[in-house]
């Protein structure tokens, strides 16, 4: 598996510090609402595109839900909004690398963002900047690279100069599946993979939905699905927010060219139906195109689902981990790790699992 061994986080959003070791194929958060499962998918996304100065608007804007985030945005990435102290996020690799974020803000003059040469604005106490940094390497023992990229923004939070890392280009590539619908990347995911021959897969994704499913194109820069019975294909803004949840999903799981899939409360829009399912495409997606899959969810009637799909393919069971995220009194924020075993026994002793409190 080309992946993460474990990923620590620090200063970031609300987790002052939180150590995520011996993750595997498939990773499963869990925890209580606002423990920070979607900051650890936010995460990893910000790690996997590090070089790329305009990813923590992209994601704020995705948080927000709204197309767009202003750049006064990027302080709630600090934790409590300690602009003086970076964020940090790093992850042991499995090929042996080790890959670093830290990302700052700061005032540097420029005659596009600034020609008066003066901040024109306050940030409570603390001056307002134009510039964010993205400071990141990439090491292997004693060898290390250091990096940076930035972007800069006029006294009206506009950018007007950007700067990616010279030298630097990310050989991986990641992909954030929000719990809404507000973005999506579904168009490429499938053009991808109708070019590699590959729709009869996700007509057979979609047949495992709807039985009725027999047909998906992509005309006229949208998305079709033929059903039986219907004389035209239906658009998929037409369709139910489930299909066009779980279209998503899968067919983000079936592309190749994504090496780390990230998915925020995947049972959001779901009937519990399809959990199983999903489930199983997941695991077989993730085994077929070699890819790790980070997933958030609330439902424990999912995991339940999950358990019983790894105890009818029982060569999937290695490949899961799940992690209840607590934020502790004593040793602070803390990621409980469950192989299937500690699944399976919780299911069969109704052990609540998306808490430990």
């Amino acid at each position: 598996m080309d992946g993460f061994k474990s990923i620590e986080i620090k200063k970031f959003r609300g987790i002052d510090h939180l150590l995520i070791e011996d993750c595997s194929r498939v990773n499963v958060f869990l925890g209580q609402n606002n423990s920070g499962k979607t900051t650890v998918l936010e995460s990893i996304a910000m790690l996997m595109s590090m070089s790329n100065p305009d990813i923590p608007q992209a994601i704020n804007a995705v948080r927000a839900r709204k197309p767009f985030s202003k750049f006064i945005d990027i302080q709630y990435y600090f934790n409590n909004l300690d602009v003086a102290t970076p964020p940090e996020v790093k992850a042991e690799q499995t090929d042996g690398f080790s890959r670093h974020l830290k990302f700052a803000l700061s005032y540097v003059f420029d005659e596009l963002a600034d020609p008066q040469n003066e901040p024109q604005q306050q940030m409570g106490t603390v001056k307002y900047v134009n510039t964010l940094e993205m400071n990141f390497d990439i090491s292997n023992g004693t060898f290390k690279q250091n990096y940076q990229s930035w972007l800069r923004v006029n006294s009206q939070g506009l950018v007007v100069n950007r700067k990616v890392a010279d030298g630097y280009l990310e050989n991986k590539r990641a992909w954030l599946t929000p719990s809404d619908l507000m973005t999506s990347n579904l168009a490429n995911d499938l053009a991808e993979l109708f070019k590699r021959n590959r729709k009869d897969a996700i007509l057979a994704l979609l047949k495992l939905f709807d039985s009725r499913i027999n047909g998906i194109e992509i005309l006229t820069d949208d998305i079709y699905v033929g059903f039986e019975g219907m004389a035209q294909m239906l658009s998929q803004s037409m369709m139910g927010d489930g299909l066009r949840r779980y279209l998503n999903i899968v067919a983000a799981a079936a592309n190749p060219l994504t090496n780390i899939l990230l998915i925020d409360e995947i049972d959001n829009g779901l009937h519990y139906s399809v959990y199983k399912k999903l489930w199983q495409s997941l695991f077989a997606l993730a085994n077929a195109t070699d890819k790790q899959i980070f997933v958030s969810t609330h439902s424990k009637e999912t995991l339940y689902y999950l358990n019983e799909m790894l105890q009818e393919t029982p060569a999937y069971q290695p490949d899961m981990r799940l992690f209840t995220l607590e934020r502790t009194i004593k040793k602070g924020m803390q990621a409980y790790m469950y192989t299937y075993e500690g699944l399976a026994e919780a299911c069969d002793n109704d052990v609540e699992l998306r808490s430990i409190v």
